[in-house]
């Protein structure tokens, strides 16, 4: 059963490069964690990867871990 309202997206941004963050399900229930990034100048779809997750709680921790990644590294959070 899928479970919308817990899903979590985040937008990120510096100088030329793009990093995309979702925690979501898959079509089987599971949870994953969808992580993309790449050139926000070059005309191309970037570089992507996802993990699967044992549980929600476990996906959210590692959600929260690349987040503060990002920020530790100057990526500034897009809305």
């Amino acid at each position: 059963m899928y479970q919308v309202e817990k899903w979590q997206y985040s937008s990120w941004q510096k100088d030329t490069r793009f990093y995309l963050l979702e925690l979501c399900q898959d079509l089987f229930g599971n949870w994953i964690i969808k992580c993309t990034w790449g050139s926000a100048v070059k005309q191309d779809f970037g570089r992507s990867n996802s993990t699967i997750c044992p549980d929600y709680q476990t996906g959210l921790l590692w959600y929260e871990k690349q987040q503060n990644r990002r920020s530790k590294r100057g990526y500034s959070r897009q809305l």
